[in-house]
């Protein structure tokens, strides 16, 4: 087997028998929401609109290292088991992300692949992020998602979405 296929192997195994050991839904017990982020710029987002109730996890942060060619580690599948909240790239950007989540599924957890928000595919330009009307977009929906998730505190995000696009205005 090619070290590629050992390593999602080894850390599929892995995260099964991690998942079994946290929280039930592999929610957060602390009141605050575990996101993970493919990458740091959707991480940097969604930190910004979660604010003090979100703890975020991105998992290519280096700008350095390519997507495309990212090889996940059973570390990355860990922080994937114990997520409420995941956003991913998709268009074939990131699809080390959804092998995890396949690995590790949880009914509880929300996932945005943003590609599916903006009715991209893979072979599209996969770089959203520098599309200021599509960062909204999704802005919008991970504001959405948090309500959905900690209904509670639907007005403390929408705060910061308000401040979120606010900031973004010229």
């Amino acid at each position: 087997m090619t070290r590629t296929i050992k390593g999602l192997l080894i850390g599929a195994s892995l995260s099964a028998v991690l998942a079994g050991c946290g929280a039930p839904g592999g929610g957060s017990t602390s009141g605050t929401l575990q996101v993970i982020a493919g990458e740091n710029f959707w991480g940097s987002i969604a930190a910004q609109l979660g604010g003090s109730h979100v703890s975020v996890t991105s998992i290519v942060s280096n700008p350095s290292t390519d997507p495309h060619d990212y090889e996940s580690s059973a570390v990355d599948a860990r922080a994937f088991a114990a997520a409420d909240y995941v956003v991913l790239n998709g268009a074939g950007y990131d699809d080390w992300g959804q092998k995890l989540l396949s690995a590790n599924p949880s009914p509880s957890r929300k996932v945005l692949t943003v590609a599916d928000l903006l009715n991209k595919k893979a072979g599209d330009n996969p770089h959203f992020w520098y599309n200021p009307d599509w960062v909204d977009r999704v802005a919008d929906r991970i504001t959405a998602d948090y309500q959905a998730l900690d209904a509670a505190d639907a007005d403390y995000f929408r705060r910061q979405r308000d401040a979120f696009r606010t900031a973004l205005k010229p």
